[in-house]
């Protein structure tokens, strides 16, 4: 993999995922995301950009463990035309991303490199533009995004698709296929990391990936996608994931507000193991119940239902942004 591949021209899978979406979000050659790379501690950082000049509020838009930036795409699509810049980058080994060395990547490529990269690229995105950011994150990508905010101490909002606390033990029971690779895996994990973290393996055979989306036929699409699901990925990132504690408590969160737009049909990750730490996050905050739509979202009416929950918190966002401003120049 090198920094020549791109997905406007040369990896098109992510073509075959556009019929899924309305005709208004769908990605085509008339408004393809913009490319580009960021280096930064021997990681090559694949970022899809929906730009907007005058944007009131940039949005960091995290994908989950099946996914990549580009699959994330049409929804990006929607928050650029209602005035909204959109960055979603692709963490290694997902996507185009990848570390320069593989040897030092099966030694360094953990969870908290995950939540670095997105801190540092919050940093670089305000530094580029002071535009303030919000965080966006879809499946595991709901939590990576609160541990982020927790880092980043940057960012303006939060909103997730779920939150999956993986330092409960029930909660990783349910993302497993069973206990015995939820409980017997972990524990050699733990055990032995020295020997197990460098080896790679597919994320579909240490997930219940077949439900990742209620359409049967884009679940086949995800699953084989080699830039997605299909990737392999160093036990070192999925040991680190289940062992990742929170390092503020969602009752003591106070960075930002913050939104859960979860869907209603999620096999994947019901809502019960989102709710108890949603129902723990002080501060303020709000819950939409996206009628009908699966673990990722495509379905009638709880997509629109998103869109318009996503939005009208966007707007208030800005508008408290506004009050304070103007209050700081008074």
């Amino acid at each position: 993999m090198n920094n020549i591949s791109t997905y406007n021209e040369s990896v098109v899978y992510w073509k075959q995922y556009q019929k899924f979406f309305p005709e208004e979000m769908q990605i085509n050659e008339n408004h393809l995301p913009v490319e580009e790379w960021l280096t930064w501690n021997n990681v090559h950082i694949h970022l899809d950009r929906m730009p907007v000049e005058h944007a009131k509020l940039k949005i960091v838009f995290i994908h989950g463990a099946g996914g990549n930036g580009r699959l994330l795409a049409p929804y990006a699509r929607m928050l650029q035309k209602y005035g909204y810049e959109v960055v979603s980058p692709d963490l290694p080994p997902y996507g185009l991303s990848y570390m320069k060395s593989k040897s030092k990547s099966k030694k360094t490529l953990d969870y908290q490199l995950w939540i670095d990269i997105l801190t540092e690229i919050i940093d670089r995105e305000m530094n580029r533009d002071g535009k303030p950011i919000i965080l966006l994150g879809s499946s595991i990508g709901g939590m990576l995004a609160y541990h982020t905010a927790v880092q980043s101490k940057r960012v303006k909002g939060l909103i997730a698709t779920t939150f999956v606390d993986t330092s409960k033990s029930e909660v990783r029971d349910q993302l497993a296929p069973n206990k015995l690779i939820s409980r017997l895996g972990k524990f050699f994990m733990d055990k032995f990391p020295l020997f197990l973290d460098p080896l790679p393996i597919s994320v579909n055979h240490v997930s219940r990936m077949q439900l990742i989306t209620n359409n049967v036929e884009m679940t086949k699409l995800i699953i084989k996608d080699t830039h997605a699901a299909g990737t392999k990925i160093p036990l070192r990132l999925l040991r680190t994931f289940l062992n990742m504690q929170p390092v503020i408590k969602p009752e003591n969160f106070d960075v930002c507000p913050v939104l859960l737009v979860h869907p209603e049909i999620d096999p994947m990750t019901p809502y019960r193991f989102s709710k108890p730490f949603f129902d723990h996050i002080k501060g303020k905050k709000e819950i939409v119940i996206l009628e009908g739509a699966g673990h990722f979202p495509i379905e009638q009416p709880g997509l629109g239902q998103m869109n318009a929950a996503v939005l009208s918190f966007l707007k208030e966002v800005e508008n408290e942004l506004s009050d304070t401003k103007w209050r700081d120049i008074r």
